[in-house]
């Protein structure tokens, strides 16, 4: 009766934990996407500045050729000395009025076609600047929608979390007064020491580099496709180490490391995902659904935990 209990619980235990690293997956995904927006909102307001600063020098250029028009028709047709009356009765024929009249006509034509190219080019930088601010929105409400769902993810999370919590309560019970130990919990990784070889982290690593570009593959741990820490167990499993085939488990076994020993070769643990170190602040890792094997900082995401494995 006790064992069939135990055997339940964690199993409940088993699911919890897998829905919590599926969320957490989920969320690393989001704050990707949050990134990779931020940077377009940036390179946005970029755009509408510059088009805003064009729009303003169009618009002084617009105002001076209209000030510069009204100038000259003013003193074609206002003399200071001489009124228009006089101006044509001192032609000396209707030939040499019609002259005058016809200048007049196409000075006023080159000044109204200048006026018309320059409005159009501001009308056109108004409405560049005008769908430059409506990306924005978009892009604003983008962004809106991913920090609801990163708080809702959150939210989720804890529940699981809670519920999670919970049934370990009940298993670690049941455990007790069945007098019995499980052989390996959820969290225990397969190897749980670490005998320093910088030979098999170097190995680990030049074998990593040699996946760079295989497509990411959801519960995939082999060379035709990786999540994350299929990639992670997949390496270290060609060294005879075995790893759990878990992000959130591989963050419990092997030796913990501390930021500032951390060495080529160790594994960098996040809420829901894992890479491997490569040095230099940078890790190889089976990135996020659509994407490939790839080099990336070391910060993309908290870091949770440094794991050494070799």
């Amino acid at each position: 009766m006790f064992a069939d209990t135990i055997t339940d619980l964690q199993n409940q235990k088993n699911q919890k934990e897998k829905e919590i690293d599926n969320i957490e997956d989920e969320l690393a995904y989001v704050m990707l996407q949050m990134d990779e927006l931020e940077i377009s909102m940036a390179e946005k307001n970029d755009e509408i500045q510059t088009a805003t600063e064009q729009l303003k020098k169009v618009q002084v250029k617009l105002d001076a050729q209209y000030a510069d028009m009204k100038l000259r028709i003013k003193y074609m047709y206002e003399d200071q000395t001489t009124s228009l009356s006089e101006v044509l009765l001192s032609s000396a024929n209707m030939s040499e009025v019609l002259n005058k009249a016809e200048y007049v006509q196409q000075v006023y034509s080159y000044d109204r076609s200048k006026l018309d190219e320059i409005s159009a080019t501001a009308k056109e930088a108004s409405d560049i600047k005008t769908k430059l601010e409506n990306d924005m929105k978009e892009l604003e409400d983008m962004d809106a929608e991913l920090h609801d769902k990163q708080a809702s993810l959150y939210t989720t999370i804890e529940d699981l979390k809670k519920e999670r919590d919970d049934i370990a309560t009940k298993l670690t019970t049941a455990q007790q007064r069945s007098a019995r130990a499980l052989a390996s919990s959820y969290y225990m990784s397969y190897a749980t020491t670490a005998n320093n070889d910088s030979e098999v982290a170097n190995g680990i690593i030049n074998l990593a580099y040699s996946f760079l570009g295989t497509p990411y593959a959801s519960g995939g741990s082999s060379p035709s496709g990786f999540d994350c820490s299929g990639f992670t167990s997949y390496l270290f499993r060609q060294y005879g180490i075995n790893l759990s085939r878990s992000s959130s488990a591989q963050a419990y076994g092997g030796q913990a490391v501390s930021l500032s020993d951390i060495q080529p070769g160790d594994v960098v643990c996040y809420p829901g995902h894992v890479g491997i170190y490569i040095g230099g602040g940078q890790i190889i890792h089976a990135s996020v659904p659509g994407d490939v094997v790839k080099i990336a900082s070391m910060n993309i995401m908290t870091i949770t935990a440094v794991r050494r494995y070799w």
